[in-house]
């Protein structure tokens, strides 16, 4: 007859059940953040699951570590070096990895929500200067939550596979857990996707500005170096030159001089201006969205004939 277990042990205690796999065993409690692991030693099964949590300047890992024990689940107390028995058993566990699961999935939405400001400010046009800033932090955390959901998934399916026999009738529920593991690990390879076009998006708009102000040096300089020769021309003290005996010849030099400044200044921009507002929309050039309404009405009146 098997005995029953105490409601605590200490991390000792554990270690000398551990026997040769002790110095392993220890080494793997001493870590808080530990990467997720399932590992048998014989007397008993160690499950480590590390979780994500926020602290006020960055993402953070911490692990909680698990023994199954003469059919009983224990959770590690870091804070008394003990374990301390789970009163419902598997049922506790499964409590407190949905829980664990949940405030994942909180962190994920957050780094969504994020990311969505971004968008919206890039497609607007409205790029902050801190745009890289964030995007870097969140490429990096998602990057971190990315390789955390692998290892995750690994010793979750080991787990689930090896302790089929204990969990019983949670095995169903289990299960499900696997599935949401699966379905938060695709949800951040579509951020890890959305990021990267992000990325792309924002530098193909910081190329396009940089070869617009290539372009208006290019014509600055162009139109600047003629003026610099207009006025050298006007300069000299020679005869025949234009406007010598007009009397306004100053104020027709100052006119031509104020209209290409202002051709530099103002014509440029309301060329684009145009391209952009009554070539695109008046005349119907880049109408992207009556483009879809056409092909959509196209394709609703061949069902309705149909």
């Amino acid at each position: 007859m098997n005995q029953l277990p105490m409601k605590k042990y200490s991390i000792d205690q554990f270690a000398e059940m551990a026997a040769e796999e002790q110095d392993s065993f220890l080494e793997i409690i001493a870590r808080t953040d530990h990467p997720s692991t399932y590992e048998d030693f014989d007397s008993f099964r160690l499950m480590v699951f590390r979780r994500m949590w926020m602290n006020d300047n960055s993402l953070s890992l911490t692990s909680e570590a698990f023994i199954i024990f003469q059919n009983s689940v224990f959770q590690l107390d870091r804070s008394h070096n003990e374990f301390f028995l789970l009163p419902e058993n598997i049922q506790d566990l499964a409590n407190k990895l949905e829980k664990y699961y949940a405030g994942n999935k909180r962190i994920l939405e957050g780094y969504s929500s994020e990311l969505e400001k971004l968008e919206t400010s890039l497609f607007d046009r409205k790029v902050p200067s801190y745009f890289m800033d964030v995007w870097f932090d969140l490429k990096k955390d998602v990057t971190i939550a990315e390789n955390f959901y692998l290892r995750n998934r690994l010793m979750f399916k080991e787990f689930t596979r090896r302790e089929r026999n204990f969990l019983q009738e949670y095995a169903e529920w289990f299960h499900d857990l696997e599935e949401t593991i699966i379905f938060q690990q695709s949800s951040l390879q579509a951020l890890e996707s959305r990021l990267d076009g992000l990325h792309h998006y924002y530098s193909s708009i910081k190329s396009e500005k940089l070869n617009r102000t290539i372009i208006t040096l290019t014509v600055i300089s162009g139109i600047f170096l003629p003026l610099n020769l207009v006025v050298g021309f006007f300069g000299m003290n020679t005869e025949g030159l234009f406007f010598k005996d007009n009397p306004q010849g100053t104020q027709i030099v100052t006119g031509i001089l104020a209209g290409i400044l202002f051709v530099i200044f103002f014509g440029i921009p309301l060329l684009n201006f145009i391209d952009r507002w009554v070539l695109r929309f008046l005349l119907g050039r880049y109408n992207m969205y009556r483009n879809i309404f056409n092909r959509v009405k196209d394709f609703d009146n061949r069902i309705k004939n149909k």
